[in-house]
């Protein structure tokens, strides 16, 4: 999946412009790569649904906007892994989406921990952007599954400055 369909998609939902410069994507990737899909992680998807209630559910490869407190985003689900993708027009998140995305992430990691076949050992949190036309990845994070609380405070501080810089 190419991060212009995300982004397109996400402008639809959103309904911002389409200045893909101004989006940002943040996906969840087990290490080493393998499926993420409804069938393959179906405990932790069953969870997420319940998460987000009442913006679901998403369905197998689909996507849904997330709107709290007027803060948007959206959630995609992808065979290579999950992906929050977020319009940042103003040049960083505020206070409430940063938060929303960290509480998000951290609740499908800590999900992910239960999943009894295909569980990873390992995720990747990768930040990707598009800029003048190129895509820009940079790995933000990378976890060791059971999650600690240690880990999960430095997720929280990665996160936030990701979500920070342009």
């Amino acid at each position: 999946m190419s991060l212009k369909n995300s982004f397109d998609r996400a402008i639809k939902l959103i309904g911002t412009p389409a200045d893909y410069d101004n989006y940002i994507s943040i996906k969840v990737e087990p290490d080493p790569k393998r499926c993420c899909c409804f069938h393959c992680w179906p405990e932790t998807w069953a969870f997420v649904n319940k998460f987000i209630y009442p913006y679901g559910p998403l369905k197998d490869e689909g996507d849904v906007l997330i709107n709290i407190n007027n803060e948007k985003f959206v959630l995609e689900c992808h065979e290579s892994g999950p992906e929050v993708v977020a319009y940042l027009g103003l040049g960083t998140a505020s206070i409430l989406l940063t938060k929303s995305i960290i509480e998000l992430i951290v609740a499908m990691l800590k999900s992910l921990e239960k999943e009894k076949h295909k569980r990873p050992s390992t995720i990747k949190i990768i930040k990707r952007r598009q800029m003048k036309g190129k895509v820009k990845e940079e790995n933000i994070i990378s976890i060791d599954l059971p999650l600690r609380k240690d880990v999960i405070k430095k997720l929280n501080d990665s996160i936030k400055e990701s979500l920070k810089e342009k």
